[in-house]
């Protein structure tokens, strides 16, 4: 059986640590009240539902977190067909229905409630804070107009509450990336020399399959599997025609996901024995292993992400390498890139998100990879969590090729 979403129960729990959250970050944020706006969430779910609402709604609906005064309020406005299962979870202090239509409930709410500013899911940089809909937005402003200057990006919002992971939560991608691991264990014994990427996905696959747990992502690509010197590493499906060889590497990039949250770990094996990887392999597995120790030694709340970064690459380029096309690390949480800040450089593409504070509870990777002149690339993915003073990995470390010497 796939125990791919978190147990209703299990899920209950964490909505009710997220709500106990929001009121200070609220208040950190300086944002007194905060609509999450959906319809039809199974065809068009906002990326914040599963964490704040759980489950589905069908009518137009409204979720208000605000401030009124110093009592902290939450009210789901929900057709009258979602009331009974809102009702039910426990999590709302007011759940109104409607029939006809949720304007003269939600224009009620907001001239009661007054807020002076109206957070809604919207951002240029971050798709886990744009869940909502164009039609939505163009929607609540009719409902709301004379309220449209108060609307502000719930970025700030979200960015915190994804990011602040609870006990339960860093409980349940721990498990993710053990299992990961034991994964990784059990085809060490069983990938061949001879054997194509698609072979070696396959039986990856069916691995998950005897475990109960699914792809952190789309399962084409999960894991990646690169063989040989030839093999470029990325969002790449396996190849046949590329089939493994003594003297060669294998890598892969690998996460499951069970309970609703996922794992992202990268690992290299060697076919040989440690004696016979090449000086070249070794100086740059060396390389990586200590760049992201550098990261790791660095990274503390209240430092920003493009810091964190910075570590890494300077000394990537210290060793005589080209620096990594990508960041450093992602977030990981009910997704394999689960939002808010990322440990990554201040290009373009990134926009403010690396610029983000590194705060306690967050779970990120730290990975990079290299390319040598002779035998391919060499990449390595850990997950860590930070802590009060530092960070701890959730699962010990890749220190050193994995060598299948039996072929």
């Amino acid at each position: 059986m796939i125990q791919a979403n978190t147990p209703y129960d299990i899920l209950i729990k964490i909505i009710k640590e997220k709500h106990k959250q929001l009121p200070t970050i609220m208040k950190e944020k300086g944002i007194d009240c905060w609509l999450i706006f959906v319809r039809e969430t199974s065809v068009n779910p906002d990326p914040i539902m599963n964490q704040i609402i759980g489950g589905d709604i069908v009518w137009q609906s409204a979720f208000i977190f605000a401030f009124d005064g110093d009592k902290f309020t939450k009210t789901a406005i929900v057709g009258d067909f979602d009331a009974l299962a809102e009702e039910s979870k426990g999590i709302w202090d007011t759940v109104i229905p409607y029939k006809e239509g949720i304007s003269i409930p939600l224009k009620e709410l907001f001239r009661e409630i007054n807020p002076s500013k109206i957070a809604l899911n919207y951002s240029e940089d971050s798709v886990v804070s744009d869940g909502l809909s164009h039609g939505m937005y163009l929607k609540l402003t009719s409902i709301l107009s004379d309220k449209k200057d108060l609307f502000v990006s719930a970025y700030p919002i979200i960015q915190a509450l994804r990011g602040r992971k609870t006990k339960k939560e860093i409980e349940l991608v721990t498990k993710a990336c053990e299992i990961t691991e034991e994964i990784n264990r059990k085809m060490t014994k069983l990938i061949k020399i001879g054997m194509s990427e698609i072979e070696i996905q396959k039986m990856f696959h069916k691995e998950m399959d005897k475990y109960g747990v699914k792809e952190a992502w789309q399962r084409i690509s999960c894991p990646a599997v690169d063989v040989g010197p030839d093999k470029e590493f990325g969002h790449v499906n396996p190849l046949p025609n590329l089939k493994t060889k003594k003297g060669h590497t294998l890598h892969n990039d690998f996460g499951v996901k069970i309970n609703g949250y996922c794992s992202d770990l990268q690992r290299m094996w060697f076919f040989g024995s440690e004696d016979e990887i090449p000086k070249e392999l070794k100086h740059a597995f060396e390389t990586v292993y200590n760049a992201i120790t550098k990261a790791a030694e660095y990274i503390k709340p209240g430092v920003t992400g493009f810091s964190v970064d910075k570590i890494a690459r300077d000394y990537v380029k210290s060793q005589g390498y080209e620096e990594y096309a990508h960041a450093l690390g992602h977030q990981i949480g009910t997704n394999a890139h689960d939002g808010g800040v990322l440990l990554g450089p201040l290009w373009e593409r990134y926009g403010e998100i690396t610029k983000g504070i590194v705060e306690e509870g967050n779970i990120f990777t730290l990975e990079l990879y290299l390319k040598t002149k002779n035998y391919g690339m060499v990449s390595l993915e850990e997950n860590i969590v930070v802590t009060k003073d530092g960070c701890r990995f959730l699962v010990p470390r890749s220190r050193k090729f994995i060598t299948i010497e039996e072929f």
